[in-house]
């Protein structure tokens, strides 16, 4: 099981390493399928209560979605479209950037409450309100907190955003590595059981310690390498006490609909960890609060 665990999360980290370092059309590829895996996962899990979501409706927000992301601002619509006739200071689309950043999120919004509720008027003896409010849960939950990666991703017109990835990423994975190692060599009092029976209040600390010191050796080698010198040395162990809290909170939500569904795992899709959303959990809660963070403090 260890051995699995290892294996899959070095393959993890080197296609996301990988993604990112090619920019932000692979990388916001990635994310996307990521997303939609991961909504197809939710909607399976709910289906064993007797819940029948819409799935293309849950894929079409999240394409939608991550489209208004990349429209969100002028500086990363430029690193999508550089200076093509699109993009750039005379692209046709800088003018249409504000009006798409600021009405894109309402109007699909709209458009997807709509389509659900025509679905269900025609389709009533197939398709309840409960199946509608799943559909719109599940889209939401993966969707807009996965999303937040990109963004990230763009921050600083994505010069400094590369290594914020890398810190949120990586401080989560220490996280998740430390508080398995630990709770599972020394874990003897339970954390909350009628959630998660394995996880242990050892493991927590662990979890805590791991984030914490990943996040400082990586504010280190920025600041002393002078790959990243946006944010000063004091904040790198607050992200890591953040993301320490965090990453299990976003795990322990995740179980909380397991148990309901009464699934273990989400899928089997990677070896010793599960499905997508077993891997995505902790980072849906990580990357919203490091970027929220970094753009108040930077």
């Amino acid at each position: 099981m260890r051995k699995q665990r290892v294996i899959s999360a070095i393959v993890l980290i080197a296609l996301a390493a990988v993604a990112t370092a090619l920019g932000s059309y692979v990388l916001g590829a990635l994310i996307l399928v990521f997303i939609c895996m991961g909504i197809y996962e939710i909607y399976k899990a709910f289906e064993n209560k007797g819940f029948k979501p819409l799935y293309v409706f849950g894929f079409c927000f999240a394409g939608l979605f991550l489209l208004q992301t990349v429209f969100q601002t002028p500086e990363v619509l430029n690193l999508y479209l550089g200076d093509t006739f699109l993009g750039g200071e005379k692209g046709v689309l800088k003018d249409c950037t504000k009006l798409l950043s600021v009405n894109w999120a309402t109007i699909y919004s709209v458009l997807l409450l709509i389509a659900l509720l025509t679905v269900m008027v025609f389709k009533h003896d197939k398709h309840t309100p409960a199946d509608a409010a799943i559909t719109v849960f599940g889209a939401v939950y993966v969707t807009v907190l996965t999303s937040y990666s990109l963004s990230l991703r763009e921050l600083d017109e994505g010069k400094g955003g590369l290594f914020l990835f890398l810190l949120a990423l990586l401080t989560d994975i220490a996280a998740d590595t430390a508080a398995y190692e630990v709770g599972s060599r020394w874990g003897k009092h339970k954390l909350i059981p009628a959630v998660s029976p394995k996880k242990t209040v050892e493991g927590s600390i662990g979890a805590f310690g791991g984030a914490i010191l990943a996040a400082l050796i990586m504010g280190l080698l920025f600041t002393l390498t002078g790959w990243f010198t946006g944010l000063k040395l004091f904040w790198y162990p607050v992200i890591g006490l953040l993301v320490g809290f965090l990453a299990q909170v976003g795990d322990l939500a995740a179980s909380v609909i397991k148990r309901y569904a009464g699934i273990k795992d989400y899928s089997n899709l990677i070896p010793g960890h599960g499905g997508v959303l077993d891997r995505l959990d902790s980072l849906m809660f990580v990357f919203p609060t490091v970027y929220y963070l970094v753009r108040l403090v930077m």
